[in-house]
């Protein structure tokens, strides 16, 4: 079985759990051959052997029975569960398919995520991959550069990332990385009629999800390199960077900067072979 990532949720996360989820292949589904099998005994030993002659052909009729498995029907998007979640199992194991994904409407949640990954935030309810189960550390900044204020003009409290998050993301990233950018491309075309329909289904009148997927790819491939450790702050209940210009980036983006800069090179390098082979 074709393995498959990470995203791309994360990476996809991501894309990283995202583009983990495209990566399943239809074509290695297990299907019934028409054909006996081949006999692979040893031949009895005499002193004098003799030439074998040659096997007869297989017969038309019997090769004509031996299905194509590339061209396997794919089913309806709302019966797609079943399909998809037996591919995930064997891509990732029935254990990491449970842990890391969602167990319904997997293609639509993997189209919703990749869709999101461009946006501000990417929604708990249409994610296809669960987060990380550690939680995301930082440390008090002990000499922030500024002083930075709330509305109330109250200081809001600064943090330093905490290099011990890379170990986070670990598994999705070398999830990613056991895909291959050519398999996933062939997976993708076999099985795009799903992702465009769930594409469709989203609102989005021209049905072609590749557009998307390549723009996002392009966006996360355009990530900025962050100089470790970066600075956050906590105005509410959650993390936010320091710097108004990497906190306006898009989820994705946001995504490969927490989850370090070594991580994020390794799955740069795995999403801009995947971005060569989808050309």
């Amino acid at each position: 079985m074709k393995k498959g990532l990470i995203v791309i949720a994360c990476i996809v996360l991501l894309v990283l759990g995202v583009i983990a989820f495209y990566l399943f292949d239809a074509g290695e589904r297990d299907a019934p051959v028409a054909v006996s099998p081949v006999e692979t005994t040893e031949p009895a030993f005499v002193t004098a052997p003799e030439a074998e002659p040659e096997p007869p052909p297989l017969p038309e009729r019997r090769q004509a029975e031996i299905p194509d498995l590339e061209v396997l029907p794919l089913p309806p998007l709302a019966e797609s569960d079943p399909y998809a979640g037996d591919q995930l199992a064997q891509a990732v194991g029935e254990a990491g398919a449970i842990r890391f994904f969602a167990q319904e409407e997997l293609v639509a949640r993997a189209v919703a995520t990749v869709d999101a990954l461009g946006s501000r935030q990417v929604p708990g309810n249409i994610r296809v991959m669960s987060a990380p189960e550690d939680d995301f550390l930082a440390v008090p900044d002990p000499n922030p550069p500024e002083e930075i204020l709330d509305e109330a003009g109250d200081p809001v409290p600064q943090f330093l990332s905490d290099p011990a998050n890379a170990a986070r993301y670990q598994p999705y990233v070398e999830m990613l990385e056991a895909v291959d950018a050519a398999q996933f491309a062939a997976m993708y075309e076999r099985n795009q009629p799903l992702f465009d329909q769930a594409w469709r289904d989203l609102g989005y009148a021209d049905g072609d999800f590749t557009g998307r997927l390549v723009d996002v790819i392009d966006e996360l491939l355009a990530t900025p390199d962050v100089a470790e450790p970066y600075r956050l702050i906590k105005p509410e209940a959650v993390y936010l960077f320091a710097d108004e210009e990497l906190e306006e980036l898009s989820a994705g983006q946001k995504i490969l900067l927490r989850m370090g800069s070594a991580n994020a090179a390794r799955v740069k390098a795995r999403l801009s072979e995947f971005r060569q082979a989808l050309d």
